[in-house]
């Protein structure tokens, strides 16, 4: 599992702990690390933190991380500029220098990452770019990603979300790359409206239950086909005589007591209305058996002839 005690690392503005073998959920909290907050020139670390980086990532995790992961002497002098390679944008870019100010992003693709996308990672207000493609993650977009406000790539592909893709997003002005591409997403697509523009289908592909424009699938069809979602109150077909079982048990209940309570307590306060239904029921039970008897007999007599 990633440990949580890398947020203890509130400085950090690149994170990239892609292509390796971690499982488990995401660490919740994420949003306690920098990601943009914290220019590059002010990186200082206490001993604790070094100690933690340098020694427990690299013994206890070591099974777990990429041959090539490799952690730089945090002892060393922090006037050395260290080359950055992250992947954004779909292309692997190296950053070196001043550059870094500017860049932020946290990479945890190609792991096998389960559970739900914490709601948390919607804090990272100044976040460029954000990778949880290839993993196992479950659950729906969090609507929170709309708070995401500096973010340029957004990567959900290849998961096993499930629920619609948040309306919200379309606020986020500076996105240039998006894909949710191969999970179990359904319902209408973002409306092609500011950044969301210019994306085309392959940002939806793999959601066979996604409807609207940039897809082929339009969305009344799927209204059409899956009688749960709303309609309009001028459809005629229907049926008027669905009702919730649980509220027909429970009126039809009380109406039975109620009529049975209040026609014992008319029977008893008016004692000859009383009689007047016993005579009504031996004449009902006089005429049904004479019924049946002539019935019998002109049978009977039709059988012998």
């Amino acid at each position: 599992m990633i440990p949580d005690k890398l947020c203890l690392l509130k400085k950090i503005s690149i994170m990239d702990l892609s292509k390796n073998s971690f499982s488990g959920t995401m660490p919740q909290c994420f949003h306690n690390i920098g990601f943009g907050k914290i220019n590059a020139t002010e990186f200082s670390y206490a001993e604790s933190d070094a100690t933690f980086v340098y020694g427990q990532l690299t013994d206890i995790y070591e099974s777990v991380l990429k041959p090539h992961f490799e952690i730089f002497n945090l002892y060393a002098e922090y006037t050395i500029q260290v080359e950055v390679e992250f992947v954004t944008k779909y292309r692997s870019s190296s950053y070196k220098g001043g550059i870094l100010d500017y860049m932020s992003g946290l990479d945890l693709s190609c792991n096998k990452l389960t559970g739900g996308i914490p709601l948390e990672l919607g804090q990272l207000s100044l976040i460029h770019a954000l990778n949880l493609s290839h993993n196992r993650l479950m659950g729906s977009i969090p609507e929170t990603f709309s708070n995401l406000a500096m973010l340029e790539s957004l990567d959900l592909s290849h998961n096993s979300l499930s629920g619609q893709i948040p309306s919200v997003l379309i606020d986020l002005n500076f996105l240039e790359v998006f894909s949710v591409a191969y999970n179990n997403l359904s319902g209408r697509v973002p409306d092609m409206k500011a950044q969301f523009g210019t994306f085309d289908k392959s940002s939806y592909e793999g959601n066979p239950f996604l409807c609207g424009l940039p897809l082929e699938r339009s969305c009344t069809t799927v209204d059409e086909r899956h009688p749960t979602s709303t309609k309009s109150p001028n459809v005629s077909h229907e049926k008027w005589y669905e009702v919730d079982p649980l509220v027909f048990f429970v009126t039809f209940s009380v109406s039975t007591i109620v009529f049975f309570f209040f026609t014992v307590s008319l029977l008893y306060i008016r004692p000859h209305w009383l009689q007047r239904c016993f005579n009504l029921i031996e004449d009902l039970l006089c005429c049904c058996y004479y019924s049946v008897v002539d019935t019998i007999r002109r049978l009977s007599n039709c059988l012998c002839h």
